[in-house]
């Protein structure tokens, strides 16, 4: 690991930055906002670390050395996400419509305050030094990588998503497929970041990066329909009985799934057969 810095390592010094100055603005006070802010940053660095595990492949399961320290905190800011999703269509509905909907949001508002409290004690307990010693050891393990590395790691991770991609084509796309996509897109993106700062052409051309970005943002109405429909449904499964007003939001967020579906299964099909060809 002894070499010249690689450049992707700028990248990843930026994100690592604005991760901790979140990490640390999140100690003083749980907000859901930079909670969001947070969990996008420390996306890239689980992604940053997977590459270096497929460089240093010698090295068994390097990744989860590097990053295991910010899966607990990782899986609370991405339940914050979910839960601030719901709250925020809760409100537009309610504003739109005319409506309250006072019972489940007191329920909302519940899960809020306990999943706050436990993530704010997540991250309060969390020492600093986890923050350096994933700093100096990803600084490390970047110091001698050599373009050629960079561009076969990366190829690899992405040939791994399309292939999921491609599995999952074969059949009528599940919500768990869906999610998977979306997921496996921002990876994509990510590694395509990484390839241009080291000198290297994307793989996918614009056209198919603006496809890409077009079928995120639709999977990420899909997406939050789906957590607000998931949520409702099992909010409203223990009630003996449920209002009329209750009954007309669930028909409309299985109508907004169906459509969503259609719309995000159109434009995946017409991605895959640009680019799983």
């Amino acid at each position: 690991m002894i070499g010249k810095l690689s450049p992707v390592f700028r990248l990843f010094a930026q994100q690592y930055a604005d991760a901790k100055e979140a990490f640390l603005a999140l100690g003083k006070k749980y907000r859901g906002k930079k909670a969001m802010e947070l969990e996008q940053r420390l996306i890239f660095l689980e992604i940053y670390t997977d590459l270096l595990s497929r460089i240093y492949f010698e090295e068994e399961k390097l990744q989860f050395k590097l990053f295991s320290p910010f899966k607990k905190i990782f899986k609370g800011l991405k339940k914050t996400k979910h839960l601030k999703f719901i709250m925020r269509q809760l409100d537009e509905i309610e504003e739109k419509n005319n409506l309250s909907f006072n019972s489940y949001r007191k329920q909302l508002e519940n899960e809020k305050s306990i999943l706050y409290t436990d993530v704010y004690d997540q991250i309060v307990a969390t020492p600093l030094k986890v923050w350096e010693q994933l700093f100096e050891e990803v600084h490390q393990y970047s110091k001698g990588l050599k373009p050629l590395m960079i561009n076969t790691s990366t190829t690899q991770i992405i040939n791994e998503e399309l292939e999921f991609f491609n599995l999952d084509n074969k059949e009528k796309l599940t919500s768990g497929a869906l999610k998977d996509i979306y997921e496996g897109l921002r990876v994509i993106t990510a590694l395509e970041n990484l390839r241009i700062e080291s000198g290297f052409n994307s793989i996918f051309v614009q056209e198919v990066h603006d496809r890409m970005a077009e079928l995120q943002r639709s999977l990420n109405d899909w997406y939050q329909n789906h957590l607000f429909l998931q949520h409702l449904t099992g909010f409203l499964a223990d009630r003996e009985h449920i209002s009329k007003k209750y009954l007309e939001l669930l028909s409309q967020l299985q109508a907004n799934k169906k459509t969503y579906t259609q719309k995000v299964e159109s434009q995946c099909k017409q991605l895959f057969e640009r680019i799983l060809e």
